[in-house]
């Protein structure tokens, strides 16, 4: 029978098989020459041996009451070694003669859930001839010499090196493998919501994605879409990159890259996160109670690493319907370093797949390049379209010394657009070219002193463009109504900074860290709009810059493994606005029983550089978020969050309850349309109160989980709704996720079923004439209309196969079906001005209520392969 070992198999399949470590079986206590020595003194013998032959083995430690020859044929089958009694007082230790042809089998079993390991790679060592495990985790294998050794992994556990002889005479052998899990001793709950997601006592999420088990909606393990099946996170607008936390925005979130901090994190305009998953190993989620060590953000922390060891050889690559992918992870030079690579690029400039088609339908609905995609030639010609995405990331780690190691990062992503198309009943002519690039590099230098001390010290950059040029140029009936207008939107951000951490472990329970942070950010933004008035034409600020300093300190103390504690203090100086800010932060965790659990966070937060949204008319209207500095007009952001919550874990049930309350202040908005045409900068807090609630239980195969969220956020603004409370852009009161997984021999399936409160927005009441004799929309109350209700169901399967009995090479094939119902979901509705034409062939200009439609019914299909 199949057990839920099956999960982490499937995985695995995506990356390479690698090498091992010790078997369970053969865990010995010490060294040979050491239980030599024990023997000569008990009695008076003396051994004669070659030390180069003795100095590589180990044995266990001798029970009492066993004859010495009884403790030496022990010694010779723990170590295939012959000792050979010459006399009463002296021994001879010889190499045994080498045998063949011997068979070997056995079954590979999870330590922790004793269930069987599917697809471990069994190997013998320096050689390629290997095996996997069947379904019951069986293998064997024939032609093996006495001096070979087996090398026993499986992606995800720690691996294990058993010798040959060790299996001789002793029938299949039961070999348990444990999970390798990092930092195994903080893990609080090792299946948070499938195989590869955990929590940890610190309160963080911790994802991995090699071990990560099939997700509804996904056959690839996309991190950011991953996320968004916790309580708490929301993706109002189905974004992977658009992560909406306990009420914050996603630019208010903290997401590193091995220490490199993303500005943009999402390629085809955040549908598909930009990290490839088959280079990263730990991913570490807070939303809330974060280490003193982070800063700059005030919402979630999304810690991405790619590792920092010595990787074993692994290479793959795989092609889905919107992309291809290739990775290696290679040791050089004897093990002393490590190089890992990998690049995507998007398949979408070459083929136009259903998916691809799917997904421009949903990112460029609304607009003229729609139009063009769906190929409509009664409406549009001379379309030309191109888009395309790309990204690559370079790591190398080098072990200068035992107790140095240098790690080198570079990363860079990259879209672009560019369109161009005439609308001939309109007589229109448009263009539109975006190009947004993130990249950045870092070097980390970390250094372990003593068994107390150690240091980490880094230097970073980054660097964020968008880049936006759009014209139309339009004819009318009447020569006087021809315009044409262009538009020039450009946001720069370049970061560089430096972390210098010192680390000190008190004590076995207790721990101390601190350090110095330093940043830099400039920032460029360039708005210019032809055929705005001439009070708002251009904004243009460049060199725009902050420094920041931080220092901050954090102790923990855990307590027999049921308290634990951290508090934690940052004090951060930003010299934009010329000012200190003190930040606090605390967490408690508490096991008041073997069931329950008991958790507790406070923290305050802020952040000199974040988005602003810009409502004013800028083109294509698919980025209209700009990085800026907070100065006179834009405030620093400043949260706080308060958590407490409970946990229940019996009999493979678990549930998580968190209830908090969070308040962020300086929430900007710039406008020149809200109130009488000027640009203005908007200045607000929100307020939000919310509960997260997940239950999970797993069934054999089979495993379900409910996550549910209640919250509610309101914004207050003085100059907008006449200073009276109104529900946040995107408040959504209710959200649930209930999804469900299920193994059968070499499939996984997966089931979702997402429904939540529709968002809100502000219902246009009619149309006026301003100052300039120019029709404007009058609105009612804001956002006091929601949405209808949403809801999708995602289905996804993968299958998992080797090329042959005796090769490496393994293979995954994979379908998904994102909303397979096909429901009509409208994400947001909005309200313009457009010129039509009314009966008599009279253009006029109406107010037309527009939506925006979430992605209909979307297949996809992966394959991989891996060496």
């Amino acid at each position: 029978m199949i057990k839920n070992g099956f999960f982490i198999a499937f995985i695995s399949f995506c990356f390479t098989t690698g090498y091992a470590q010790k078997n369970e079986n053969t865990q010995l206590e010490k060294p040979l020459k050491e239980l030599i020595i024990e023997l000569e003194k008990q009695y008076d013998v003396r051994f004669s041996y070659d030390s180069s032959l003795i100095e590589s083995f180990t044995g266990t430690s001798f029970l009492t009451g066993k004859s010495l020859s009884e403790k030496l044929t022990s010694l010779s089958r723990q170590t295939n070694l012959l000792f050979e009694i010459i006399s009463k007082r002296y021994i001879v230790v010889k190499k045994k003669k080498v045998t063949k042809n011997h068979k070997i089998c056995g079954f590979i079993i999870n330590k922790k859930t004793k269930d069987p390991i599917v697809f471990a790679s069994v190997l013998l060592n320096k050689t390629q001839k290997g095996t996997i495990t069947d379904s019951n985790g069986y293998f064997e294998l024939k032609n093996i010499s006495s001096n070979q050794i087996i090398l026993l992994h499986f992606l995800g556990y720690q691996t294990k090196k058993i010798p040959a002889f060790s299996f001789f005479n002793s029938g299949c052998l039961t070999i348990f493998l444990e999970e390798d899990n990092v930092e195994l001793e903080e893990v609080l709950i090792s299946d948070y919501l499938t195989q590869g997601i955990s929590k940890k006592n610190n309160g963080a999420i911790q994802v991995s994605p090699r071990k990560l088990g099939i997700l509804p909606g996904l056959t690839e393990p996309d991190v950011l879409l991953s996320l968004q099946l916790l309580p708490g996170v929301q993706s109002p607008g189905e974004n992977a990159s658009g992560l909406y936390i306990r009420g914050g925005s996603p630019d208010q979130n903290l997401v590193l890259f091995d220490g490199i901090k993303m500005y943009q994190s999402g390629h085809f305009f955040g549908l598909i996160s930009s990290f490839n998953p088959y280079v990263t190993q730990k991913i570490s989620f807070f939303r809330g109670g974060t280490s003193a060590k982070y800063g700059d953000r005030i919402g979630g922390v999304l810690d991405i690493s790619s590792g920092d060891d010595i990787p074993e050889f692994q290479t793959g690559f795989g092609i889905n319907m919107t992309h291809a992918d290739a990775y290696i992870k290679t040791p050089l030079f004897n093990n002393k370093v490590g190089f890992v690579f990998s690049a995507r690029r998007s398949i979408t400039d070459f083929v136009k797949t259903i998916t691809y088609q799917k997904f421009s339908e949903s990112v460029f609905q609304n607009t003229k390049i729609l139009e063009g995609l769906i190929d409509e030639p009664n409406r549009l010609s001379d379309v030309n379209n191109n888009f395309y995405f790309k990204d690559y990331n370079l790591k190398i780690i080098a072990s200068i010394t035992n107790k140095d190691k240098i790690t080198l990062s570079n990363l860079f992503n990259k879209n672009e657009l560019n369109y161009a198309a005439k609308n001939q009943k309109f007589r229109e002519v448009v263009e539109d070219d975006i190009a947004i690039e993130n990249s950045g590099n870092r070097i980390n230098w970390n250094r372990i002193w003593n068994s107390s001390w150690s240091q980490n010290l880094d230097f970073h950059s980054s660097e964020y463009q968008l880049n936006y040029f759009g014209k139309r140029n339009r004819t009318r009936n009447n020569m006087n109504d021809n315009s044409e207008e262009n538009f020039t939107v450009q946001n720069h951000v370049n970061d560089f900074g430096l972390n210098y951490n010192l680390s000190y472990n008190i004590s076995g329970n207790t721990s101390f860290s601190g350090g110095y942070q330093y940043s830099n950010n400039s920032i460029f933004y360039r708005f210019e709009n032809s055929f705005a008035q001439p009070n708002n034409k251009l904004l243009n600020k460049q060199n725009t810059a902050n420094n920041t300093h931080a220092l901050y300190a954090e102790y923990k103390y855990l307590k027999d493994k049921n308290l634990h504690l951290i508090f934690g203090l940052r004090t951060n100086y930003f010299s934009s606005v010329e000012q200190w800010y003190i930040e606090p932060r605390f967490f408690l965790l508490n096991k008041v029983s073997d069931q329950i659990s008991i958790k507790f966070s406070g923290e305050i937060k802020n952040q000199a550089v974040s988005q602003i949204l810009e409502y004013r008319n800028n083109g294509i209207g698919l980025e209209n978020n700009i990085w800026a500095i907070a100065n006179n007009e834009i405030p620093v952001l400043e949260s706080q969050q308060i958590t407490g919550g409970i946990l229940f874990r019996k009999n493979g049930w678990n549930l998580d309850v968190d209830l908090y309350f969070k308040k962020i202040k300086g929430l900007t908005l710039m406008t020149d349309n809200i109130i009488n045409g000027n640009l203005l900068y908007v200045s607000g807090d929100s307020d939000t109160k919310g509960m997260d609630f997940l239950l999970k239980k797993r069934f054999g195969n089979y495993r379900s989980w409910i996550s549910y969220t209640l919250s509610n956020t309101n914004y207050k603004y003085k100059q907008l709704n006449l200073n009276e409370a109104f529900s946040g852009t995107y408040d959504i009161p209710h959200s649930l996720v209930w999804s469900h997984t299920y193994v059968l021999n070499r499939f996984e399936f997966s089931l979702g079923l997402k429904v939540r409160s529709g968002i809100p927005y502000t219902k246009a009441l009619g149309t006026e004439l301003d100052n300039n004799n120019r029709k404007r929309i009058v609105y009612g109350k804001i956002n006091n209309q929601r949405v209808p209700r949403y809801q999708r169901i995602d289905f996804s399967s993968t299958y998992k196969f080797k090329f042959s009995k005796k090769s490496k090479t393994q293979g995954k094939i994979g379908v998904s079906f994102i909303n397979m119902l096909n429901t009509k979901n409208i994400l947001d509705r909005k309200y313009e001005l457009k010129v039509v034409n009314s009966l008599g062939g009279i253009e006029e200009e109406k107010l037309i209520e527009t939506d925006k439609i979430s992605i209909g019914f979307t297949p996809n299909i992966v394959f991989r392969v891996t060496f």
